[in-house]
């Protein structure tokens, strides 16, 4: 051989050697990315039973099957989750709402059971799905390559990877029921985030292991290289208002509920780069590990509570109520009596008592008044009588009664101070004094502060007494009493 043709032979080496890596260029530092996760939105397990024998038609507590199944309790179930339950006339799952989570056996749903869901063995089905942020910093850099995130998926027989059903060896990809958004819909593009301004796509299933995974690829694009040492994220699903997610699991075969040490159930996920070529770079892959796990349901119990008091806050001799500077015998008046003394004949004698009321309930509370009998002198049975204002008023109807002192006359009025309602108020539609009579015995009771949602503070009127008596009212010592009661509304 010349030295002339082995020059040759070196110059076409060299030059188709360049040419092979201009087509298949090497990745740089050829290692797998560091700092690999994949945090989910709901690392929840979802919930998969099955109904069990003798539940009827228009049951809302229905049972389920406690042994055989993914899910063999109530366990993971919670009040407000939408339950699907199979249906004989259609391979569509009708839904309800779950409204209570009783024993192991049995849940409380939000309507009647139809009878097309009343097959024994019926799939009874929570789906939990989640958002999947995949996080990783590059270690090598590939120009037109791509990354890749594979997660498990199921390939158990009768189980579809893509049906919408959660599954018992993986994630499901959801089903494409023509729906675009929501629980169960199936993973799209649109779904995806992908770092480096790279395009996304969701691939077919691979094999590794004999194991099935989901891919999700993110293709950088000719010419495009991805940065080394910069942390980077893939997004896998979207708000369920606006995109589709990955289902989760359901409990997988080896797994048990409600244990003291109940596990986590694991799953691999891999993060891998490939080359220009589409070809899987094997020395930057890396697996990760993903648990998922039953929700912990955290119960208490908080106390139906009512707080009602009658006192003298504000009622003393000089200060006002219900637009009235109230007379010197205020000073005498205490929670448990209203000692208006000595009355002045042919004038408003006015006293008064502040009332507060707070609950917790969740409709809130009503606060109700009546008096056993009217103002009565006990030795002769002589009355008072209840007021009629300035002739219109009754217990049910408040009026005006700022110029009747001549008659002997015994009522109320209210002034709210920062009560949700008061039935009614001693300045309504403009009055100066608008007034009520007492309502006479238990079956009239009248209404005179109220709230129906839970209050957010303490609540406080005064309840203004006027009494009158004419020149010739019986002389004597009149007595009555006035029951107060509180109630709140669960």
């Amino acid at each position: 051989m010349t030295k002339r043709s082995t020059i040759s032979g070196i110059f076409i080496f060299s030059f188709l050697s360049c040419l092979l890596l201009l087509s298949f260029p090497r990745p740089l530092n050829s290692v797998p990315p560091t700092s690999v996760k994949d945090t989910l939105s709901s690392s929840q397990l979802s919930y998969f039973a099955n109904l069990d024998t003798g539940n009827s038609i228009t049951d809302t507590l229905i049972t389920i099957e406690l042994s055989a199944n993914p899910s063999n309790t109530t366990n993971n179930l919670f009040v407000g989750d939408t339950l699907s339950i199979g249906d004989s006339s259609t391979t569509a799952l009708s839904t309800y709402i779950v409204s209570d989570v009783g024993n192991t056996a049995q849940i409380q749903i939000s309507s009647g059971l139809s009878a097309e869901n009343l097959l024994s063995g019926a799939a009874v089905i929570a789906t939990h799905s989640a958002i999947h942020t995949v996080s990783f910093t590059p270690k090598s850099s590939i120009t037109g390559g791509a990354w890749q995130f594979l997660v498990k998926a199921s390939s158990r027989t009768g189980e579809s990877q893509q049906d919408g059903i959660p599954d018992q060896q993986g994630f499901d990809l959801g089903q494409d029921v023509g729906a675009t958004i929501g629980t169960g819909t199936r993973l799209k593009t649109a779904d995806i985030a992908c770092p480096f301004g790279a395009s996304a796509s969701v691939g077919t299933t691979a094999v590794i292991s004999t194991n099935s995974y989901h891919i999700v690829k993110c293709n950088l694009g000719a010419g495009v290289t991805n940065p080394i040492d910069v942390g980077a994220s893939m997004v896998i699903g979207r708000a369920l208002a606006s995109g589709s997610q990955l289902i989760n699991p359901a409990p997988a075969l080896s797994h048990t509920e409600g244990q003291a040490d109940s596990s986590a159930d694991v799953y691999t996920f891999y993060v891998r780069q490939l080359d220009a070529a589409d070809a899987v770079v094997d020395a930057n892959t890396i697996a990760g590990k993903i648990a998922v796990v039953e929700a912990v349901r955290v119960t208490a119990t908080v106390d139906p509570t009512i707080t009602f008091a009658i006192g003298t806050s504000g009622v003393s001799n000089g200060e006002t109520a219900c637009g009235n500077a109230l007379d010197s015998a205020a000073d005498s008046t205490t929670a448990t009596s209203i000692a208006f003394g000595s009355l002045t004949l042919a004038a408003f004698n006015d006293l008064a008592h502040h009332i507060s009321c707070v609950t917790n309930a969740d409709n809130g509370y009503v606060v109700t008044v009546y008096e056993i009998d009217q103002m009565e002198e006990l030795s002769s049975g002589t009355t008072i009588p209840d007021t009629n204002c300035d002739g219109a008023c009754t217990a049910d109807t408040a009026a005006e009664w700022t110029t009747d002192t001549a008659n002997s006359e015994w009522g109320y009025s209210i002034e709210n101070i920062n009560v949700g309602v008061s039935v009614f108020h001693y300045d309504q539609d403009g009055a100066t004094f608008a007034a009520k009579a007492f309502g006479e015995g238990t079956a009239n009771a009248k209404s005179i502060m109220t709230n129906t949602d839970t209050p957010a503070t303490t609540e406080t009127a005064f309840v203004c007494y006027r009494l009158t008596a004419s020149t010739t009212q019986e002389t004597g010592n009149y007595e009555n009493q006035l029951i107060f009661t509180a109630t709140a509304t669960f």
